[in-house]
């Protein structure tokens, strides 16, 4: 089968060149790479990508096809997908391509691109801007164009429009769904508890449920103003509350510390982190491009509990008197290691009075 040329391009003017996959339409996002080597089916459907491009480290993307068990949220939420090798399914669970599900939502892919020299030149340079599309000349028109990533509120793009109910047992807990991953939701039903998913604006309601969860979510925290509120109505009620990934953000900037963007983030399935208190290093899922700055902790009361040992980004946070703890990686691990759905255990336990975070 012969395929059409296709290119990715870049707000520098760097051009790579590949072969089209997926839908025949252009897009154009902040690409960003992951180290991830299984679990594509969901990292696509995790709505913390909306707005990216998707570059895959690992060479061999597609070979088990895709099946809806694996998905994070109800449709692909990256803009575009980079890979290197374009392989064709066999898995028994299997219902499509990864080339057919990328016709079907819309989203081009571009293969046989040389994704080792693209990762070597995002990590140096930093993530940037850049689009796909079978005209190179059209490439850097079309980013020009296009609002940057770090202005857009992705958040009302995949928040949902109205509350989301999974009946359960007490107690119930509220999820302010930014975007949040549905590997999250499984592990919260799955442990018998209620759990009501509220938009992302319609926070105020999740305060009603017995424990808060804050989500994951796309974009950049800094947009999210409206949710300042969120932090200070959870400290006055002393409402037990758990924020993964971009919720750990909101805790921090809502109680008085400052983010900073990362040069290139951490995505992958892959990533130490360091127990600062238990003494353990877990193996975690990550997909975050901000971090908290350490050095504008002091006077919020939040302390670091984990940290990821390479760098020293903080990974968790626990507050010294209220029932508050955040993760900045990924405890339902989907994809990836188990290590730390004991924070789901931990969260419901505080919830009902049997244990503290600590």
């Amino acid at each position: 089968m012969k395929y059409k040329e296709r290119y990715l391009v870049l707000a520098d003017g760097s051009v790579y060149k590949g072969y089209a996959f997926g839908a025949d339409s252009e897009a154009v996002g902040e690409v960003v790479f992951t180290t991830a080597n299984v679990g594509y089916p969901e990292s696509l459907t995790d709505p913390s990508y909306r707005g990216q491009i998707l570059v895959f480290t690992s060479p061999l993307i597609g070979n088990y096809g895709v099946s809806q068990d694996q998905w994070e949220s109800d449709s692909i939420q990256v803009n575009g997908v980079v890979i290197f090798d374009l392989t064709k399914p066999n898995h028994y669970k299997s219902v499509m391509s990864l080339d057919e599900w990328l016709r079907r939502q819309d989203v081009p892919g571009i293969f046989r691109v040389d994704t080792r020299a693209l990762t070597v030149k995002l990590r140096e340079y930093g993530v940037i801007m850049g689009a796909i599309t079978d005209n190179p000349q059209r490439g850097l028109g079309i980013i020009k164009e296009a609002p940057p990533y770090d202005s857009i509120n992705f958040t009302e793009l995949v928040s949902p429009r109205e509350p989301i109910v999974y009946e359960g047992e007490d107690p119930c807990i509220g999820i302010v769904d930014c975007g949040v991953k549905l590997g999250i939701v499984r592990e919260l039903v799955s442990r018998g508890v209620e759990v009501v998913r509220y938009p992302c604006l319609m926070w105020r309601k999740a305060l009603d449920c017995d424990g808060v969860l804050i989500s994951n979510g796309p974009g950049n925290p800094m947009l999210l103003t409206e949710l300042s509120s969120l932090i200070d109505d959870v400290v006055k009620d002393r409402k037990p509350t758990l924020g993964i990934c971009l919720g750990h953000q909101l805790v921090a900037v809502g109680m008085g510390a400052r983010l900073f963007k990362m040069k290139y983030g951490h995505r992958a399935i892959n990533k130490p982190v360091l127990d600062l208190v238990r003494n353990k290093v877990y193996v975690t899922t990550h997909n975050h491009g901000y971090a908290v700055d350490p050095s504008t902790l002091n006077g919020t009361g939040l302390k670091v509990w984990a940290v990821q040992p390479d760098d020293g980004t903080v990974e968790g946070l626990y507050h010294e008197n209220l029932p508050i703890f955040t993760t900045q990686f990924h405890p339902e691990a989907r994809p990836g290691p188990v290590d730390t759905r004991w924070v789901f255990d931990k969260f419901i336990s505080v919830i009902k009075g049997e244990s503290g975070w600590m």
